[in-house]
């Protein structure tokens, strides 16, 4: 649920002070927060294979131009014979900390990898960084475009609908980290390597849950924030819970941005008998609700958050204790026993950024790598670099996991995966707590991706 993971930027669009390095550092994530979705082949090391380096389990699609060289391309705006112009959106302001605060550092991480092994046959990256500011994406998108850029790579912008135009009109290729609007997962020139399509919802959480909680289901509860995309976001997940996990909310309701006390809507909650609360919101106003929650002394059987919150403040609030988490990114706590997200950190690392990494900068790390393996491919067709040819590669796309930085994916097909993985909060930490086996995910069928139109029109 990716736009689960966008909310709290965008509750910051009503204070526009700058954040600075230290702020961002202290405000993300948990001891580190999680990689994108992956089931890693525990084998594979970091380093070099048997035909050359690799990431994870992917051969580095990085390095020297190959004997015979690649064919020249005349024209193509941002390539030239030994360099590729690239850029990156991101949301770098508010008076509250942004989730995407690490995408574009995690963008610098791959372009220094990438360079650092001879770039795209021989070609080497050069990146423009841009600002969204949370509520001026389309004039970022529009310097972008003025920009002679070859594509984005690794973009993520909570309002994301505000650019998606601006970038087709253009004809600026996005392989963006993540989308949070159906407008942005839509859009004919976006591919992204954890698809979010947004007419559609992996249900397979919900499924879950159910089987776990088969009463607690019937009398659900789902909260959100007062703005555009958490009604969304709710609208969907109660729109395709209920159709396709057995869930009854039989309490709904829209909350202020910021909310002195929600002790209104415990007291509301218990009068109706709640056992399964969710919320789409910032962590800070969730933490409310659970403080309040455990100062009313009343408890619902379930508490489920989604994917931002896999986040250290969640943890200051003792109410947290016991609530799931789902998240499609593994734990960093995981990474000695997940060589790509080793090899991310690493990288990352080598930026020296004080913004610490998390889930959404993975996602833009491996755009990255999917950005170079089809331009790779690209350079070495009949064709060459050209922005239709790296298009096309891109389609060819349909199984794709960063090198093991996520579960298997189809960016070509913009498809999205059945699969998930819980934590819990016990004693004050994240725990794995389904599935069990370190560094996977659970992932069903394809009809557990089921249609939530009815819920955006």
């Amino acid at each position: 649920m990716i736009a689960l993971s966008a909310v709290v930027a965008l509750l910051a669009a009503s204070c526009g002070s700058r954040l600075s390095d230290e702020q961002l550092a202290s405000a993300n994530g948990p001891s580190g927060p999680a990689s994108p979705n992956g089931t890693p082949t525990a084998s594979t090391t970091p380093g070099n294979g048997a035909n050359g380096p690799m990431f994870g389990t992917l051969p580095a699609p990085c390095g020297k131009a190959p004997a015979g060289g690649v064919k020249a391309v005349n024209g193509v705006k941002g390539v030239t014979a030994d360099s590729i112009k690239i850029g990156v959106i991101s949301d770098k302001a508010g008076a509250v900390k942004v989730p995407t605060a690490s995408v574009e550092e995690s963008v610098k991480a791959f372009v220094e990898y990438c360079n650092d092994l001879g770039g795209i046959d021989g070609r080497k990256l050069e990146l423009s960084t841009y600002d969204a500011q949370l509520t001026a994406g389309d004039k970022a998108a529009t310097q972008a475009c003025n920009d002679g850029l070859f594509a984005l790579v690794g973009t993520g912008v909570v309002q994301d609908d505000k650019m998606a135009q601006v970038l087709i009109d253009c004809d600026l290729l996005n392989v963006a980290g993540y989308t949070a609007t159906g407008a942005a997962s839509l859009s004919k020139l976006s591919v992204t390597p954890v698809p979010n399509p947004f007419l559609k919802l992996n249900v397979a959480p919900g499924q879950w849950i159910a089987k776990q909680y088969p009463d607690a289901v019937k009398k659900a509860a789902m909260l959100a924030s007062d703005i555009p995309v958490a009604a969304l976001q709710r609208d969907r997940v109660v729109e395709g819970y209920t159709k396709a996990a057995g869930f009854d909310f039989t309490y709904q309701k829209t909350t202020q941005i910021f909310q002195t006390t929600y002790s209104g809507e415990v007291a509301e909650m218990r009068s109706k008998g709640i056992e399964y609360v969710s919320m789409v919101s910032a962590t800070s106003e969730t933490n409310k609700l659970l403080k309040d929650m455990k100062t009313a002394g009343w408890r619902p059987e379930v508490i489920d958050l989604g994917q931002q919150y896999y986040d250290s403040e969640l943890l200051t609030e003792p109410g947290a204790e016991g609530a799931y988490v789902q998240t499609n990114t593994l734990p960093f706590e995981e990474a000695d026993q997940v060589p790509a997200l080793k090899q991310y950190l690493d990288a990352y690392a080598k930026v020296g950024s004080k913004i610490k990494p998390t889930s959404l900068g993975v996602q833009s790390f491996s755009a990255g790598l999917l950005f170079a393996t089809a331009a790779k491919a690209a350079s070495e067709s009949d064709t060459g670099l050209t922005r239709d040819e790296l298009f096309s590669q891109l389609k060819k796309i349909t199984k794709w996991d960063g090198g093991g930085l996520h579960f298997t994916t189809s960016p070509g097909t913009n498809e999205g995966a059945p699969c998930f993985l819980y934590l819990r909060v016990k004693d004050g930490k994240f725990v794995r707590e389904f599935p069990k086996k370190v560094g996977t995910f659970e992932c069903g069928t394809a009809d557990q991706i089921v249609d939530v139109s009815a819920a955006v029109k």
